[in-house]
C-alpha cells in the first residue's frame, strides 16, 4: 500500500458494525437497563427471547415495534431485570439465526423438546447425529420456525424487508412522529401493537411506511423522487490519525499534530455512535474509514489508489489542501469539510460542503439575532481605534444595519460608538436611562474587551445593558464569568453543547459505557456531522446539497442552515448557535437567521 494506511479495524460494513462494536451494549432508559441486540438475518424474536433468557412478553413489551416481526438491522432493547438468573447460564446460543442448545447431564430429547415446543421428530430431523444417542456436551440446532411455544409472527424469521425504526426522543409524541414521518398518530399506534404501554422515550418503535398517492400528473423537473429505502452507498471517511509520515525528514510529530489526531480518534468514536442510530433507520452502506494523515506525501499516496474512487460520499478530510486534492478524485460525489475551515475551501468547489460556519457567518448570526431580539431599542455598535479589526467593525455594523427594516422608526438605528482601546466613556452619553441598552462589541483584541466588560459592567447598576461579543471570547482568560452574566452576554457559536438536554445527556451515557471516557467536542461533531449527511444521503441521494434545508436529522450540539456562495462554489453551513450567559448560567439559544 506504500504511504496509504487503511485503518482496517474499522473499515466496516454497516451490517456487521453494530455486532461487533456494540455487542452485549448496555443501555439505561427511565432507570432500566436494557441489552442492546441489533437484529441479523434469520433470527427470531422466540429465539432472541430463549438466548438472553427473558420471557417474550417482557421481550414483546419493551419493543412495541417487534410484534408484527423482525427486520435485519433492527434494534432491540432487552430488559436486564427481566432475565432469568437459573437459565442464564443455560440459554442456547444464536448462531446464523438458529438456536443451538448445548446438552447437560440427565437431559432428555422429551424434556428438550417440551422446553422449546418442538416435536422430537423435528429435532431428529434437525440433526442426523441424534441417530447415535443423546450425548452431554452435544449441541443441538433448534428448529424454531415449527415451535408451538410462541406466536407466529415470533418464529417468523427476520428479513431485510428495509422497514424503518425510530429510538423514540424525549419530548417526542405521536402527533410529532406522525409529522415527522408523514403518516397519521394512528398509524405509528397500529405498527406497534397499539402501543399499550404509551410512548416511552429512549424504546424503538416502528414506523410505517407514509402512504404515495399515485396521480396522473407529470412530476416537474425539480420535484426529488427520494431513492429507494435501503439502497446500498458507499462512503468513504478520511481522517488524520497518523501525525507525521513515515519519511523521517518530513519532521517528528508536535504537540498541535497530536492534537489532531486525538481530534480524528473522537470524531470517529462519535461517527460510530450515529451509525449505529441509522442503521435502525434502514441505513444501508459500506463505510470505510482511511487515515489520510497530516501531510500532502500521506493524502497524495491515498489518493493514487482506485479503491477511493466511486464513493457516494466523502466525509473529510480535515485539511483545506486534501480537501482540494481530493475534488479531482471524487468525481461528482458530495465532499465534507466537517471541521472549521475558510470559506476560500468553497471556491470554485461546487461539489464541497462545510459543516461549520466562518468567523464572517458568525457575525452574520449575531448581527440579525441581535437586531431581532432588540425589542424596539437602538443599538449601540463599538469602534474602537484597532487598525487590525477595521473590516471585523466593517462588517458586523453593514450586518446590523442590513438587518433593520427599511421602515423601520429611527428609534430602532444602528449607532457606532467611536472608543480608544482603553477607553469606552463615549459610550455613557448613547446610553438610555430607560430602556435596555443592546451593545455590540465586535473585537477579539483581549486588552480592549477586557476593558470594555470592566467598564460596562461597572455601569450595569445604573443601566440595563445587554451586550454581544464573539466567538473568542470564550477563551479569553482575563474575562470575568460573572461580569459577562451581569451583562446578558449573548456570543456567537458554530456549536454547543447543552447539558441539560436530555438527548445530549444520554448520548454523554452512552459515550462513557461505550469508551471509557469523557466525549469531547469531536465527538460530537462525528456524531452530528455523520447524522445530517447519510440522513441527507438516504433522503434524496447524491444530489442532496441542492436540498440541504430539507434534511430531517436532529443534530445534537448544531443547527444545519446552508448557504450557496454560487453556482461555481461551494456551500456552507450557516446555522445559528448563540450562547447566552444569563442569570440562570450559560445556556445555548438555536434559532433561525435566515
Amino acid at each position: 500500500m506504500g504511504m496509504m494506511r487503511i485503518i482496517t479495524a474499522f473499515l466496516f460494513a454497516i451490517g456487521l458494525f453494530a455486532a461487533t462494536a456494540h455487542a452485549q451494549e448496555v443501555r439505561v432508559v427511565n432507570g432500566d437497563k436494557y441489552i442492546v441486540h441489533t437484529v441479523a438475518a434469520g433470527q427470531t424474536l422466540y429465539g432472541i427471547s430463549k438466548h438472553y433468557a427473558v420471557d417474550l412478553p417482557d421481550l414483546t413489551k419493551a419493543n412495541p415495534g417487534a410484534t408484527t416481526g423482525l427486520s435485519v438491522g433492527q434494534v432491540l432493547l432487552v430488559p436486564m431485570a427481566g432475565r432469568s438468573r437459573k437459565e442464564i447460564k443455560s440459554a442456547p446460543e444464536l448462531s446464523h439465526g438458529e438456536l443451538l442448545h448445548t446438552v447437560s447431564k440427565k437431559e432428555t430429547l422429551y424434556g428438550i423438546s417440551k422446553q422449546y415446543g418442538v416435536s422430537q421428530e423435528a429435532l431428529t430431523t434437525a440433526n442426523s447425529e441424534l441417530s447415535f444417542g443423546l450425548r452431554p456436551g452435544m449441541q443441538l440446532r433448534i428448529p424454531v420456525s415449527v415451535s408451538t411455544a410462541a406466536p407466529p409472527a415470533a418464529i417468523e424469521p427476520a428479513t431485510a424487508d428495509n422497514a424503518q425504526f425510530h429510538q423514540v426522543l424525549s419530548g417526542e409524541t405521536l402527533y410529532s412522529l406522525g409529522k415527522l414521518f408523514g403518516v397519521s398518530p394512528e398509524e405509528v399506534k397500529a405498527a406497534n401493537n397499539g402501543l399499550p404501554e404509551g410512548l416511552k422515550a429512549g424504546l424503538y418503535i416502528r414506523v410505517p411506511t407514509a402512504t404515495i398517492v399515485e396521480t396522473d400528473t407529470v412530476v416537474k423537473p425539480d420535484v426529488v423522487i427520494a431513492p429507494p429505502r435501503g439502497t446500498p452507498r458507499k462512503i468513504a471517511v478520511l481522517l488524520p490519525f497518523t501525525a507525521t509520515a513515515r519519511d523521517t525528514s518530513e519532521g517528528a510529530p508536535s504537540g498541535d499534530q497530536s492534537q489532531v489526531t486525538y481530534a480524528a480518534l473522537e470524531f470517529r468514536a462519535g461517527m460510530a455512535m450515529a451509525l449505529d442510530s441509522l442503521q435502525a433507520k434502514g441505513l444501508n452502506a459500506e463505510v470505510k474509514v482511511y487515515d489520510s494523515g497530516t501531510r500532502a506525501s500521506q493524502w497524495g499516496a491515498l489518493y493514487q489508489s482506485e479503491e477511493l474512487r466511486g464513493m457516494d460520499l466523502y466525509i473529510g478530510p480535515f485539511h483545506r489542501a486534501a480537501l482540494e486534492s481530493l475534488v479531482r478524485v471524487a468525481g461528482d460525489a458530495p465532499i465534507v469539510c466537517p471541521v472549521p475551515q475558510s470559506n476560500k475551501v468553497l471556491l470554485g468547489n461546487p461539489t464541497i460542503s462545510k459543516a461549520l460556519g466562518s468567523r464572517a457567518d458568525q457575525v452574520k448570526q449575531l448581527a440579525r439575532y441581535a437586531v431581532q431580539h432588540r425589542k424596539g431599542a437602538k443599538v449601540l455598535m463599538l469602534r474602537p481605534t484597532i487598525p487590525k479589526e477595521r473590516d471585523l467593525q466593517a462588517l458586523m455594523l453593514r450586518e446590523l444595519r442590513g438587518a433593520v427594516a427599511p421602515d423601520a422608526p429611527p428609534s430602532d438605528s444602528v449607532v457606532a460608538v467611536d472608543c480608544g482601546r482603553r477607553d469606552v466613556t463615549g459610550l455613557m452619553a448613547k446610553l438610555d436611562p430607560v430602556k435596555t441598552n443592546f451593545v455590540v462589541v465586535p473585537s477579539e483584541d483581549i486588552e480592549f474587551v477586557t476593558a470594555a466588560i470592566t467598564a460596562m459592567a461597572g455601569m450595569a447598576g445604573k443601566y440595563k445593558l445587554s451586550v454581544y461579543g464573539m466567538d473568542s471570547w470564550k477563551s479569553i482568560p482575563t474575562l470575568d464569568i460573572a461580569s459577562l452574566m451581569k451583562l446578558d452576554t449573548h456570543l456567537p457559536a458554530s456549536t454547543a453543547i447543552d447539558i441539560e438536554d436530555p438527548r445530549v445527556a444520554a448520548f454523554i451515557g452512552a459515550y462513557r459505557d461505550l469508551y471509557h471516557n469523557e466525549p469531547g467536542e469531536y465527538a460530537f461533531l462525528g456524531y452530528d456531522v455523520t447524522l445530517f449527511y447519510l440522513t441527507a444521503l438516504m433522503q434524496f441521494g447524491k444530489g442532496f446539497p441542492a436540498h440541504f434545508n430539507e434534511v430531517k436529522a436532529r443534530p445534537l450540539h448544531m443547527t444545519f442552515d446552508f448557504s450557496g456562495l454560487g453556482p461555481e462554489n461551494g456551500r456552507c453551513n450557516t446555522g445559528a448557535v448563540v450562547l447566552h450567559y444569563g442569570a440562570d448560567g450559560i445556556k445555548p439559544v438555536r434559532w433561525s437567521a435566515f
